[in-house]
């Protein structure tokens, strides 16, 4: 199977959503390859005191996605995905299971959304923060794919630091 990214144009979107479509199957890919057939010591794992987990790193990619997409499209957000960013990425272990459905869960809300999206939407200002800045919501998006393939990275270097 070629990777995501030389697969044809996703059907019924502009060619800009189905290069970020392609970029979120292959974190997807990458997170099947790398992260989610480790044990739950493997997956929690550390090289040292204060660097992100694989597991952690899974939860942020997750989590920040859909706190990002709540900005392009305002949504309720599901309570796991309020905590925010320290509790993903440094707070407490939990079941490796849990996580990995909770990132299907944002994966699947993410490919609707994103396949849903017409061309005049990319355009249009959203509000992005607490501080209510504005952006293009096709930067938001951009952003969103990009932030979470950074991630995807992260856990590839870590699990090749594993073993």
């Amino acid at each position: 199977m070629p990777a995501p990214f030389l697969e044809p144009l996703e059907p019924g979107v502009p060619p800009a959503v189905s290069a970020w479509i392609k970029g979120l199957k292959e974190v997807e890919a990458h997170l099947e390859k790398w992260a989610f057939d480790l044990g739950e010591e493997a997956f929690w794992w550390r090289p040292k005191e204060g660097v992100n987990p694989i597991g952690g790193l899974v939860r942020h990619i997750a989590g920040s996605s859909l706190r990002l997409l709540s900005y392009a499209f305002p949504q309720e957000l599901p309570d796991w995905a309020k905590k925010g960013r320290e509790w993903e990425l440094l707070g407490e272990p939990e079941a490796k299971e849990r996580v990995v459905a909770r990132f299907r869960e944002a994966w699947a809300r993410l490919l609707s959304a994103f396949g849903g999206l017409r061309e005049e939407e990319l355009a249009q200002e959203v509000s992005v923060g607490t501080q209510g800045l504005k952006a293009p919501r096709a930067h938001l998006l951009h952003h969103l794919v990009e932030h979470a393939q950074h991630h995807a990275g992260q856990i590839i270097y870590a699990r090749k630091l594993l073993g």
